[in-house]
């Protein structure tokens, strides 16, 4: 399944494990409350907009695979340990330093933005992975 020298079945599959990081995370390993505590969320602000937002939560975890799989395609990336190496490259560039921005320009607590990094740092280090190794 490949197109435009990308492997879009890679993709995917990438995509997928990134989604499953996060629902490990946030949803088997910090109970609802406390993930609500810790994001400054109130019940009913999660009753209000939260819910309304989940059908988009898939999209970010393909696009990341996406244009990660563009990246090591324009860098002749393969293997696990360059995809992995890559992968926290752009992560430690990229996503990581956009969720400080969010928290030094913004109310929220440092707690919740170290969790949103980690599992950021892991998701884009797993697409690497997984990239590298599937030609």
């Amino acid at each position: 399944m490949r197109a435009g020298g990308i492997n879009w079945a890679a993709v995917l599959v990438a995509g997928i494990a990134f989604y499953a990081i996060g629902f490990v995370i946030y949803g088997l390993l910090i109970p609802p409350e406390r993930w609500m505590a810790m994001s400054g969320i109130s019940a009913a602000d999660m009753e209000a907009v939260g819910q309304s937002r989940m059908p988009f939560s898939v999209v970010m975890p393909l696009m990341t695979a996406g244009f990660m799989a563009l990246l090591f395609k324009w860098g002749s990336v393969t293997g696990v340990s360059k995809g992995a190496q890559w992968g926290a490259v752009v992560a430690l560039a990229s996503a990581v330093p956009g969720m400080l921005y969010g928290w030094v320009y913004g109310v929220g607590p440092i707690d919740m933005t170290l969790v949103d990094s980690a599992h950021l740092l892991l998701g884009h280090v797993t697409v690497g992975m997984i990239l590298g190794a599937w030609k």
